[in-house]
């Protein structure tokens, strides 16, 4: 699935080859952004054992600082990796999922600056009001230049005991801002799960070309416990 991310200003500083000076590095897109998560990019790295499949690692580079855990045996990046940097307060997350071999989802992109997050610029979940008797979802997704019109479909599934015991969507027509709140009511027991996705369609103009369109999904898989 393609994301689309319109991020047009994240300033990040990184040092020059000569030791007093300091430039700014735009990252004008994703893939910019995709480059200072890759590991390759970092000689300096320092990896610590949790267990026999994940091991954390913590990288440097510059002012940059790249961390998060990595899983060897399916030899990808797992869970919440952050990308800080020493000179300002600007901090990048991507929530990596393993879906199978040499299948990795970025399932939320976070960009902050003074730990808020900028909720216009990135994609991602919050869980409010959990009890037995129900949670609240709210979904955000980032905003694409010369939109048209959005829609979206949360479809989750709730799980008893390993068996499905309920399914349920909620469907939103000409969504505006990418903000989508949801509260799902059930008379939940221990043990049990909620499990499913979120899907937004955006179409916008395509700014080549003056009769096209762009057309653009943002994903995200979200799953809970009641404990």
């Amino acid at each position: 699935m393609k994301i689309f991310l319109n991020f047009l200003f994240v300033c990040l500083i990184i040092s020059s080859c000569q030791k007093k000076k300091v430039e700014t590095k735009v990252l004008h897109s994703f893939d910019d952004v995709n480059e200072m998560f890759e590991l390759k990019n970092y000689e300096n790295q320092s990896k610590n054992k949790i267990n026999d499949s994940i091991t954390q690692i913590t990288a440097n580079k510059d002012y940059f600082i790249l961390k998060g855990d990595f899983d060897t045996r399916n030899n990808a990046k797992t869970g919440i990796w952050s990308l800080t940097n020493k000179t300002d307060s600007k901090e990048i997350q991507i929530d990596y999922i393993i879906l199978g071999k040499n299948d990795v989802f970025k399932n939320q992109i976070i960009f902050k600056e003074h730990g808020k997050i900028d909720s216009a610029n990135s994609k991602f979940y919050l869980v409010e009001n959990k009890t037995l008797q129900g949670l609240s979802y709210k979904f955000f997704s980032p905003e694409m230049k010369s939109e048209i019109s959005k829609e979206a479909k949360i479809i989750y599934t709730i799980y008893r005991n390993k068996k499905e015991i309920k399914i349920d969507s909620v469907v939103y027509k000409n969504a505006k801002r990418g903000k989508y709140f949801t509260d799902i009511r059930y008379d939940f027991k221990r043990g049990d799960h909620l499990a499913g996705y979120f899907s937004e369609i955006v179409s916008a103009k395509d700014p080549k070309s003056k009769d096209s369109l762009i057309l653009g999904n943002n994903s995200i898989y979200f799953i809970e416990k009641f404990e």
